[in-house]
């Protein structure tokens, strides 16, 4: 699950303190290619999108298939949602691009991501790896991991949900971030399991290992962020700021819609969002709660209302 919640038949994206739109990033016009068909992005990773376009997904799941160039075995991540016909494509690329399927990792547990998981163990007898013990053979930890000879980088990335793994192939300087880093917009972050003072924390860890996310020397690749829904971000840079600038102007709508007298989530919902898409209603109660819980942390830590309360 992903998208902020946003006014029917708006463009999805956050908005300033005041409801002023914030400017996309410089990578947010970039191509999704149709659902089925693959595309090499890296020497390392190839994307399949799953066909389960909606107002929470976007044009759909991001599957990703990673493999060691001249080694054998391949690595699916986030399997998406459970479609026969995906799933089968999937398998079928793994298996071409590297013989076998060595590994299924998992980015986090909502079923966007994870229906098709069973699935896909099944069929290829590849271990799940993730933050979660539901779905788990092994459960990972933050730190180096190598799966058929590619190094990855295992970094915990919670706030859009307690579970959030995000994935660094340091060989090449991509990063595969789930729904932490969208390609375009801001994530969801859902009460219980959603905190936007973890999702601030995040996004700096993932700032400081893409070395701030800026342009590489000439001649070499810079970093790129290969999102759990939406287009590749190539100026990862612009777009962790824009994440960054979102949740703050979050924290900041909700102040103010309290102290305008707003009592409910109900009431706040509404302050904050306008008119919106019916079939997000029960979603933006939950993002609400997820960002009142962080209020107190964000007061705390934010020069402003450290000004405030010392005034």
């Amino acid at each position: 699950m992903t998208g902020t919640a946003q006014p029917a038949g708006q463009p999805v994206g956050p908005t300033g303190p005041g409801g002023a739109a914030l400017p996309p990033p410089a990578s947010a016009g970039a191509a999704v290619p149709p659902a089925g068909q693959p595309l090499q992005v890296s020497p390392r990773a190839t994307w399949l999108l799953a066909p389960n376009p909606g107002p929470m997904t976007f044009d759909g799941t991001n599957s990703w298939v990673l493999h060691e160039p001249g080694s054998r075995g391949a690595v699916i991540v986030d399997p998406g949602p459970d479609h026969p016909g995906h799933l089968g494509a999937l398998v079928a690329l793994a298996e071409e691009l590297g013989g076998e399927v060595t590994a299924i990792l998992v980015t986090h547990g909502h079923p966007d991501h994870t229906g098709g998981v069973p699935a896909t163990a099944r069929r290829t007898g590849a271990p799940v790896l993730c933050a979660g013990p539901r779905l788990a053979d092994t459960v990972l930890r933050p730190g180096p991991l190598t799966l058929a000879g590619l190094r990855i980088e295992v970094l915990a990335t919670p706030g859009h949900s307690s579970d959030s793994l995000s994935f660094h192939l340091p060989d090449e300087r991509s990063m595969i971030t789930g729904d932490t880093v969208l390609g375009r917009s801001a994530p969801v972050i859902l009460d219980p399991d959603g905190r936007v003072d973890a999702m601030l924390t995040s996004l700096e860890a993932i700032t400081r290992v893409l070395g701030g996310g800026g342009r590489g020397n000439a001649g070499e690749a810079g970093p790129i962020i290969l999102p759990g829904h939406g287009p590749l971000v190539t100026e990862p840079a612009s777009q962790l700021t824009l994440a960054v600038a979102a949740r703050e102007a979050r924290l900041a709508q909700a102040e103010a819609a309290v102290d305008a007298g707003c009592r409910t989530v109900s009431e706040v919902a509404t302050s904050m969002y306008g008119p919106f898409d019916e079939r997000i209603r029960l979603g933006m109660g939950r993002a609400r709660r997820g960002t009142r819980a962080a209020c107190p942390a964000h007061e705390r830590s934010t020069p402003r209302h450290r000004d405030r309360r010392a005034g």
